[in-house]
């Protein structure tokens, strides 16, 4: 158990810094930039995150599930021929880009001159998503922590200098050009360290596996991004001079993402191999396990952000930007149910069409609904329609969670615990409000007294209820059905 919090701690440090780095650079642009080139340059940094993340096919997972399943002298073979898949996705997609620039030139939200470049910026990064995965598939944990914690540097560095010497967003393109050079040539002497020797062939038939394997994972994180970006893009039609606070409104809180996904990635290769042995006892004890221990930290977390929001926003990126505070409010109301990735057990089991069937639902749901919302009522409207749609999506997913453990969906969630967190957690936020409202103070001192009253009530909560609320236990044990042994 130590062990796995101490590779918990360590996943936590590196993506946490990966993710932080996306809020500390969208502050510092706030702060170095013009409304109109900030406007620009989320607009521009949307369709960077769009394509990095959609353009991998999500390809680089499938070296964890297919890690341990190879002999060990075709490990290099395997990481390898992920990254030539994504360097030849990236030269397509620089192609796209070069032909889409037309659409953009003259926009008020883009900037036709660098789209070229930043597809290039876009094709350079994708092959590094490989390595990071090889680094966990070889449980490397440290080198993990200290890959993305030297991304995290170097990203600020390389997008930062540039703006603050007067480049604007074509300097900021151009860093990110850097960054992707930079880690891509960082990644092959890393994979030549750690997988030396000759490539030894895998064969047609382990690509054609890959593919089958990671197509509809590819197909699921491209609608899942457009499901994270879709309401942004409709405020771009509907209200396009808000863009900016809305990006800055619609930020994922890095904390409140990353832990539930350290937490996961450290025990991915169990839950793998749990599966493998059709072992769905373990494999729900692994995840009742991790979704219990992650609803106690993320859940006060998230209402914890909740309450400080109002000044916190005004405090950190300026009054301008008070107007988001509600939509920042929802958003950070959809992470309350993300204590683990839910993907991740799914993709652990290879069923990689469903999570297709999940990110499908929700991005259905989120263009009509924060379609409807962003037209009706704006970024209040939009941020509302994706937190429903969100929620839809996760009953989708609980659903066919529960399907491959095989059991009903009420126990494949420790909704007790989950929603015993949530109560708990409100009751605190909302005595520290009633506590603090009546003192005029500045917002930053405002803040403070808040934290104060709510960790000072919360924690013992939390403390009590994980002693007298234990995790739900295991259900009866049987063996997988025969499709999903013929799977695994």
């Amino acid at each position: 158990m130590t062990r796995i919090v101490a590779n918990t701690t360590l996943i936590a440090i590196g993506q946490g810094s990966a993710k932080t780095s996306q809020l500390i650079l969208a502050v510092l642009l706030v702060r170095l930039m013009s409304p109109a080139e900030w406007n620009v340059a989320a607009f521009l940094l949307s369709i960077y995150l769009a394509g990095t993340t959609i353009g991998t096919l999500n390809l680089h997972y499938g070296i964890v599930f297919f890690l341990p399943r190879v002999d060990p002298a075709q490990r290099r073979s395997l990481v390898m021929q992920n990254v030539g898949l994504l360097v030849a996705i990236g030269a397509i997609t620089t192609v796209g880009f070069i032909a889409a620039k037309p659409m953009f030139v003259g926009g008020a939200l883009g900037d036709g001159e660098v789209l070229p470049w930043l597809g290039l910026a876009i094709a350079l990064e994708l092959p590094s998503a490989c390595f990071g995965m090889t680094l966990i598939g070889l449980e490397r944990f440290v080198a993990v922590a200290m890959w993305d914690l030297a991304g995290t540097v170097l990203t600020l560095g390389a997008a930062i200098v540039p703006v603050t010497m007067g480049y604007g967003v074509a300097g900021l393109t151009f860093g990110l050009i850097a960054v992707g050079a930079i880690r891509l040539c960082a990644g092959f002497a890393i994979v030549s360290v750690l997988l030396p020797g000759p490539r030894s062939g895998l064969g047609r038939a382990k690509l054609f596996e890959q593919l089958r394997y990671g197509i509809p994972l590819g197909a699921t994180i491209g609608v899942a991004m457009l499901n994270r970006l879709i309401d942004k893009w409709f405020i771009a039609a509907f209200e396009s001079d808000a863009f900016g606070i809305y990006a800055v409104a619609a930020q994922e809180v890095p904390l409140l993402a990353v832990v539930p996904y350290a937490g996961g990635a450290v025990l991915v290769t169990k839950l793998v191999d749990a599966f493998r042995a059709s072992d769905l006892v373990g494999a729900r004890d692994h995840w009742i396990q991790l979704t219990s221990a992650m609803s106690l930290l993320v859940v006060p977390l998230g209402v914890g952000l909740i309450l400080v929001a109002p000044d916190l926003i005004v405090a950190v990126f300026g009054r301008e930007f008070a107007s988001g505070v509600l939509p920042f409010q929802l958003f950070t109301a959809i992470t309350l149910h993300r204590v683990a990735e839910y993907g991740m057990l799914l993709r652990s089991a290879g069923k990689t069409r469903e999570l297709l069937v999940v990110a499908s639902v929700t991005l259905g749901a989120n263009v009509v609904l924060a379609g409807l919302g962003a037209w009706l009522a704006g970024m209040t409207g939009s941020a509302l329609g994706t937190l429903v749609a969100s929620a839809l999506g996760w009953f989708t997913a609980l659903g066919y969670i529960g399907a491959t453990l095989g059991v009903s969906v009420a126990n494949a969630f420790p909704w007790v615990r989950w929603s015993s967190a949530v109560a708990l957690s409100s009751i605190s936020a909302v005595a520290a409000y009633a506590l603090v409202a009546t003192v005029d103070v500045t917002a930053l001192a405002r803040i403070g007294l808040h934290l104060v009253v709510f960790v000072g009530l919360v924690v013992p909560a939390m403390r009590a209820l994980a002693r007298r609320s234990p995790p739900d236990q295991p259900a009866p044990h049987h063996r997988a059905p025969t499709a999903l042994r013929s799977l695994i």
